[in-house]
């Protein structure tokens, strides 16, 4: 500037892209702090724990294009989102457990029959009197006005006297029972016809009306369902080719960023002309890098809307139960089941 090689214009301002930028780094930096809290607190039980709350994230990889993903037709993507889906499943469930319900409130309102049999046996013990038995005259012959015979015969009649008691214990008792000694017999039947049963036919009718919500419920949900394989998957064809379009900008910016600088060196430029450039392939490289991230999130979206989540991931409900995990997950920033970057999963075995 001093020897009028450089106007004081440029001094100005190229002070005035290193104030812009200072002012951009500091908003950048904010959105990074906040970013980390928000990751935190997703991938943490306890954020506030002194081993995680000074922790500062550090990427270990730098964002990339996710692999493509099988293009099958609507019609198998909604297959398979209503067979994996686990909503639609227990809605699937409930509608299930309402036709149930609708049966056994039906069945209440017919007439129910009840037949019964029973056999059984008995046997008996204790204590029996004996007798001894004699035969000897008994009452007379009577003539037909009731009037005894004269001199006529005498019916002949047996008299028991008793002689003393006999003892049967417990194997009489048995041996009574196994020889069907006292046989006991019982049969019954009992019909039961409903009259105007009020009640029942009100648990019938709330029953149908249950069920017709469920299947309505269920059908807004597949639609719901629809709807959302249809948006994210256009969201991930959109955002795919939002990343081969931010690429090829990225490419065609860097190209321009290095000729520019090559004129400036051959003092055909001047130094805002550079900063611009720059400036607009920094803007190129983070619109890159933000096409990326939203085809990361589309793919995720989509994956979530056909209920491959857990499947991607190697995630099993099976392994949460159990507490042992029996295959390597495929969850990013994982290794052997631990995050990674940390000597441990969990903070400690108080906070599991």
């Amino acid at each position: 500037m001093e020897i009028g090689t450089m106007a004081p214009l440029e001094v100005t301002r190229a002070e005035s892209e290193v104030a812009t930028d200072r002012q951009n780094l500091i908003l950048a930096q904010t959105v990074h702090l906040q970013n980390q809290q928000i990751l935190k607190n997703a991938i943490s039980k306890n954020p506030l724990a002194p081993n995680l709350i000074n922790v500062e994230i550090i990427p270990t990889e730098l964002p990339s294009r996710p692999e493509a993903i099988e293009a099958p037709s609507f019609e198998e993507a909604a297959k398979e989102a209503f067979a994996k889906r686990p909503e639609l499943q227990e809605e699937a469930l409930n509608l299930l457990n309402g036709a149930i319900d609708v049966q056994a409130t039906r069945n209440a309102l017919l007439p129910t029959a009840t037949l019964t049999a029973q056999y059984s046996t008995v046997g008996l013990a204790g204590n029996q009197a004996t007798f001894t038995t004699a035969t000897i005259a008994g009452a007379p012959v009577v003539d037909a006005n009731g009037n005894p015979i004269p001199g006529g015969p005498f019916l002949p009649a047996t008299q028991f006297t008793p002689n003393g008691t006999a003892q049967a214990g417990f194997g009489d008792a048995m041996s009574s029972a196994l020889h069907n000694n006292f046989p006991d017999y019982q049969v019954s039947l009992n019909v039961q016809i409903p009259i105007r049963n009020r009640s029942a036919q009100a648990d019938n009718q709330r029953a149908i009306l249950t069920q017709r919500w469920l299947e309505a419920q269920l059908q807004q949900m597949k639609n719901a369902a629809l709807l959302d394989v249809r948006n994210t998957y256009i969201a991930l064809t959109q955002d795919r080719a939002q990343v081969d379009a931010a690429s090829k900008a990225r490419e065609l910016q860097q190209q321009t960023f290095d000729a520019e600088q090559k004129k400036y060196q051959l003092g055909a430029s001047t130094v805002y002309l550079v900063i611009q450039t720059q400036r607009d392939l920094i803007n190129a490289q983070g619109t890159e890098l933000r096409a990326l991230a939203n085809l990361a999130e589309a793919k995720a979206n989509y994956e979530r809307a056909v209920g491959r989540t857990l499947e991607v991931n190697r995630v099993s409900i099976a392994d949460g139960k159990t507490g042992e995990v029996e295959r390597e997950t495929l969850i990013p920033g994982t290794l052997h089941g631990q995050v990674v970057g940390t000597e441990k999963l969990s903070f400690n075995a108080g906070q599991r």
